[in-house]
């Protein structure tokens, strides 16, 4: 056993440990005591300590090294009134590209991207094919928006109407960030990850196991990422 240490009592001189509240002899108060005090403090500075450190590693752990994508926020056409013509222009996907332009030039922190994903209605424009930028995996293929809006607005395509993933990779470390499943336009924003370029990928489910990967696009501050992908109900034929 270890013994307590003793000190003298301040009535009596009688022996008593420095952390008894009381003179066992004359029963003499024997508190406050210089000992007992410090020893206290050192227990709550220890035990300030270990919070410390436990609310360190909990941030640690709740904040995930690089990207931190934020929800898909869907992107919706306004009500249209009777006296609209019926034939859709698709100006509100015009509108939405500006927007994001916009906010893109306002907080140059934040990555942006307006995701108009597309697919083929069997609908042919003499005269008129669209110039594909590069392809995405085997299912599907980027356009640029001039092409997009004018497949669209003559009925060439229509909106892509079932959920898909947007992904996007780190080139280099290879770390793979994604945002939740969305349906038709959304707008997509992160934290600014201070990398050079990434590439982007969509997850398909009712078309690919994986991810269908794309190009590499160079990022640049105050830029919004217009990503228009025509998505094909059968894998591409190998050239």
């Amino acid at each position: 056993m270890i013994g307590l240490p003793a000190g003298r009592c301040r009535s009596c001189d009688a022996a008593v440990s420095y952390f008894a509240r009381t003179c066992p002899e004359c029963h003499a108060a024997n508190l406050p005591n210089p000992v007992a005090i410090g020893a206290a403090l050192a227990a709550v500075l220890l035990l300030g300590s270990v919070v410390a450190v436990g609310l360190q590693l909990f941030r640690s752990n709740a904040v995930p090294q690089g990207a931190a994508p934020q929800a898909a926020v869907p992107v919706v056409p306004p009500a249209s009134g009777p006296a609209v013509d019926p034939k859709e222009d698709y100006g509100w996907i015009v509108q939405a590209m500006a927007d994001c332009d916009e906010e893109a030039k306002q907080k140059q922190d934040t990555l942006r991207f307006l995701i108009v994903p597309l697919a083929t209605t069997g609908v042919s424009l003499p005269g008129w094919s669209p110039n594909p930028i590069t392809t995405v995996g085997s299912f599907g293929t980027l356009l640029n928006s001039t092409d997009a809006l004018i497949g669209l607005r003559n009925g060439v395509f229509a909106l892509y109407q079932k959920p898909l993933t947007f992904v996007v990779s780190d080139p280099a470390s290879k770390t793979v960030y994604k945002w939740k499943p969305a349906v038709g336009v959304s707008s997509l924003t992160s934290r600014d990850t201070g990398l050079a370029s990434l590439t982007v990928g969509f997850e398909i489910p009712d078309l690919a196991k994986d991810v269908e990967w794309g190009p590499v696009i160079t990022l640049k501050k105050g830029s919004c990422y217009w990503i228009n992908p025509l998505f094909r109900s059968s894998p591409r034929t190998a050239q």
